[in-house]
C-alpha cells in the first residue's frame, strides 16, 4: 500500500498534471512510424517499386522529377514505463530514493497518459522480470499501477537489460512511448546498452525515452577529508578512496565521461534522455520534455 503521505503527495500531482499537460500531450508527439496517414510531412524522390498514389503531380511538374508525399501516421499512444528495481535503486542519501522518485516520475507519466486517453502500463525488472502490468486507459488502472509498483519487492538485486528488452519486445503490440525508468548502474560483468541488440530494435520501432536517476553522492563526494568506503549494490564489490583533492578531480571527471557516454549513445539510437537528481524537484524538467516533443 501507498504511504498515506505519498498518496496526498501524488493526489496533488495528479491535480497538477491535469493542468499543465493540456497543451503537451502523447498525442501530440509525432510518431516515428512514417506511414500513409493523416498529416503532411514533406517531400521526397520518388523510388522505382513505390506506390505511385502517393506522387504530389504539382511539385514533380515543377522540379522536373518525381516526387512523393511523405506523411507522419496518427495512431493511439501507449504510455510504457521499464522500470529498473535493481538494488542500486534503493540507494539514497536524499529524502527520496531513486526508487521512490521513480514512483513519483511514473505517476506524472501516468497521470499524463489519462490526460490524454492513452494506455498506459509498465514492466519491472531486476535481472529477471519482477512484474508486468499490460497497457490499459483509466485513472483507476494508474493508481492501481503505483499501488502495485510501489509495493513490489524485487527477488533479485542485479540488473539484466538483456532479459527486461526481450520479454517488453515480445509484448509491445503497437507504436509506443517506452520511458526507460533506471540509473543504470550495472555490474560490470553484465551485458552492456551497446551490446543489446534488443534495444537498437525497440528504438527502430519505438519512441524511447531514457530517465537516469541520480543520487548526489554519484555525482559528488562528500566534503570532508580522509578515506570513504564504497561498496558495489549490484555486485557486493568494496573499494576505499580518497577524498584528497586529486581524487576528487578524477572522480568528477569519471562521472563526466559516464554522462557523456550514456547521453552520446542514446543520441546515436534517435533518444532523448533526460537526467534527474533525486534531491531536485522533477516536475518541471518533466514538463519540459514534452513541450520540446511538442507537435509544432
Amino acid at each position: 500500500m501507498l504511504a498515506p503521505e505519498l498518496v496526498e503527495e501524488l493526489q496533488y500531482l495528479e491535480i497538477a498534471v491535469s493542468r499543465r499537460i493540456r497543451s503537451l500531450r502523447f498525442g501530440q508527439n509525432r510518431s516515428q512510424v512514417r506511414g500513409t496517414g493523416y498529416e503532411f510531412d514533406s517531400h521526397r524522390k520518388y523510388e522505382i517499386g513505390e506506390d505511385s498514389r502517393r506522387i504530389d503531380w504539382n511539385v514533380s511538374a515543377r522540379m522536373q522529377e518525381l516526387y512523393l508525399k511523405r506523411h507522419f501516421e496518427e495512431r493511439e499512444v501507449t504510455v510504457f514505463l521499464l522500470v529498473d528495481l535493481s538494488r542500486s535503486m534503493d540507494f539514497s542519501t536524499a529524502a527520496h530514493s531513486k526508487r521512490l522518485r521513480v514512483v513519483q516520475v511514473a505517476a506524472n507519466l501516468g497521470f499524463s497518459a489519462v490526460s490524454d486517453n492513452c494506455h498506459f502500463g509498465f514492466l519491472a525488472f531486476s535481472d529477471q522480470v519482477e512484474a508486468f502490468e499490460p497497457p490499459r486507459k483509466g485513472r483507476g488502472h494508474v493508481w492501481r499501477t503505483l499501488h502495485r509498483l510501489y509495493s513490489l519487492k524485487p527477488s533479485h538485486s542485479g540488473t539484466d537489460w538483456g532479459v527486461a528488452l526481450r520479454f517488453l519486445r515480445s509484448q509491445l503490440r503497437r507504436t509506443s512511448v517506452v520511458f526507460l525508468l533506471s540509473d543504470f548502474i550495472t555490474d560490470p560483468a553484465a551485458a552492456h546498452l551497446d551490446d543489446l541488440s534488443d534495444l537498437k530494435i525497440l528504438a527502430r520501432k519505438h519512441d524511447v525515452i531514457p530517465i537516469v536517476f541520480e543520487d548526489r553522492l554519484e555525482t559528488n563526494l562528500p566534503i570532508g577529508r580522509g578515506l570513504l568506503r564504497f561498496r558495489s549494490a549490484e555486485c557486493r564489490q568494496e573499494m576505499v578512496l580518497s577524498l584528497s583533492p586529486s581524487r576528487r578531480k578524477a572522480f568528477e571527471a569519471l562521472v563526466g565521461r559516464r554522462k557523456s557516454s550514456l547521453r552520446d549513445f542514446f543520441y546515436r539510437l534517435g533518444m532523448e534522455c533526460l537526467f534527474l537528481n533525486v534531491a531536485e524537484p522533477f516536475f518541471d524538467p518533466l514538463m519540459m520534455l514534452f513541450e520540446r516533443r511538442r507537435k509544432v
